[in-house]
């Protein structure tokens, strides 16, 4: 009889205890990625150099255990964790696919997703955009030559959770200040004031606040910032076939973004006058195009539709989608002793595969050729392959001096390969190739929402 209440407390610890673990576990919704905050990258180095040889286990259950952690420490993970070997085992070359699988899924999960802030309240214009860069990750910033006077110009905002652009666009609009697309570099986005913002800042009323600006028809599409910079409309009185009525729409994105291109067919676009009468395109089987330059941040394409009659002040809607072609996480190739390869060593990635091609001898050039191919479903290559060229490629001698090619050519392509030749002034075989490149290609719909567009 007296061992019942040490009985009946044990077997209450134990319920306490499951109760509490289930309670936690349920209420458990950090996204994996969080766990890079806990780890330094000393840490994180050698953890994931721990778990690759647990992968490795006789214990299938220590496998087990080792390939969840991986995931759960996060995407840093996939610098520090190879592709395995294909001589490797079966199974060890499965778990690291299916953990770099994993990985790549928050990466795109994430550069797909649009950043939230949050402003409230009177700040200055450099403390409004220090803190949109601060919540969304996004390299906003006035341009250098912008007056510190400037910076410090007072505008109130109201902005509660908003994506990037609804909160760019208020600081926008409080603080007079507009987007300059050839200020910036790669990931980079950069603002100057207006004349007459800059004036004011310069000789402020006294106890006087920005005043804003009116703003074009502008929407959000996820990632994406969209506006109507103008309209121009021409009429011939000699030949009315060349009448037109053009719409310059700009596409941006968030600068944290990698884009490849952006198109637009015209055929999903629709648009109707105020008296909601349908507005023809001049050419519903066209497909607008336009190809990311790496540091210019938007991109503009002309609308075309029929010339309307002066009685029809504004558009009412324009509507369409597109879709955009964004890079994903970028890998790193390594081909080390290239003189003693194969042509025709390949090296995978998260859908990209790599091949070494050999090495041509051309009177004092070295020729050295490289393969980018793509699992089909991605069509990375369909529509354009331009950005290929910007890939990252050198080579690397026993002393690590870098070695960058001379010049380059295409030399053929496919719906899934393109073959680059690069050229260099020193023998490539007894150094390392370096190529980095896109791995994963992500698409994702670019939608049009625009209203209240005045005509000329």
């Amino acid at each position: 009889m007296q061992r019942e209440p040490l009985q009946f407390t044990f077997v209450l610890l134990l319920f306490i205890c499951f109760t509490v673990s289930s309670t936690l576990v349920g209420q458990e919704d950090t996204p994996p990625n969080q766990s890079d905050k806990i780890l330094g990258d000393m840490e994180l180095i050698d953890r994931v150099d721990v778990l690759r040889q647990q992968l490795e286990s006789p214990s299938i259950a220590q496998r087990d255990q080792a390939q969840q952690e991986l995931i759960a420490l996060g995407t840093r993970v996939l610098d520090h964790l190879d592709p395995a070997d294909p001589a490797e085992a079966t199974d060890l070359i499965q778990r690291i696919s299916k953990v770099r699988t994993e990985l790549e899924k928050i990466v795109a999960a994430i550069a797909t997703k649009s950043s939230r802030a949050t402003l409230v309240g009177k700040m200055t214009v450099g403390e409004a955009l220090e803190a949109l860069k601060k919540q969304t990750g996004n390299d906003v910033a006035l341009t250098d030559t912008t007056s510190d006077i400037f910076s410090k110009r007072e505008v109130n905002l109201n902005v509660e959770n908003g994506t990037f652009w609804e909160a760019l666009n208020s600081i926008s609009q409080a603080g007079e200040i507009k987007i300059s697309p050839y200020a910036a570099n790669a990931g980079q986005l950069r603002l100057e004031p207006t004349q007459s913002a800059m004036q004011q800042a310069v000789n402020p009323t006294e106890n006087q606040v920005a005043v804003a600006s009116k703003q074009p028809p502008q929407c959000v599409s996820g990632i994406f910032g969209i506006s109507v910079t103008q309209v121009n409309a021409a009429r011939n009185l000699v030949n009315p076939n060349l009448n037109y009525c053009n719409i310059s729409t700009i596409v941006r994105w968030e600068p944290r973004i990698t884009p490849i291109s952006i198109q637009l067919p015209a055929a999903s676009i629709k648009a109707v006058d105020g008296q909601n009468k349908p507005i023809t395109l001049t050419n519903r089987e066209a497909v607008f195009y336009g190809t990311v330059q790496p540091e210019i941040s938007e991109i503009e394409f002309f609308i075309p539709v029929e010339l309307l009659d002066r009685s029809i002040e504004k558009i009412k809607s324009l509507t369409g989608t597109g879709e955009a072609i964004i890079a994903g996480r970028t890998e790193t190739f390594r081909f080390k002793k290239l003189g003693r390869l194969k042509d025709g060593h390949q090296q995978t990635r998260a859908g990209a595969t790599v091949t070494y091609e050999g090495i041509e001898k051309n009177e004092e050039l070295f020729g050295l050729s490289i393969k980018l191919g793509f699992d089909a479903q991605q069509n990375a290559l369909e529509s354009f392959h331009s950005w290929v060229y910007e890939n990252k490629i050198h080579l690397e001698n026993t002393e690590g001096d870098k070695i960058v090619p001379i010049a380059y050519d295409g030399i053929g392509q496919t719906d899934n390969e393109i073959t680059v030749r690069y050229y260099f002034d020193t023998d490539p075989s007894a150094m390392t190739l370096v190529y980095q490149t896109p791995a994963s290609i992500v698409k994702v719909p670019v939608k049009l929402e625009l209203t209240d567009i005045p005509l000329p």
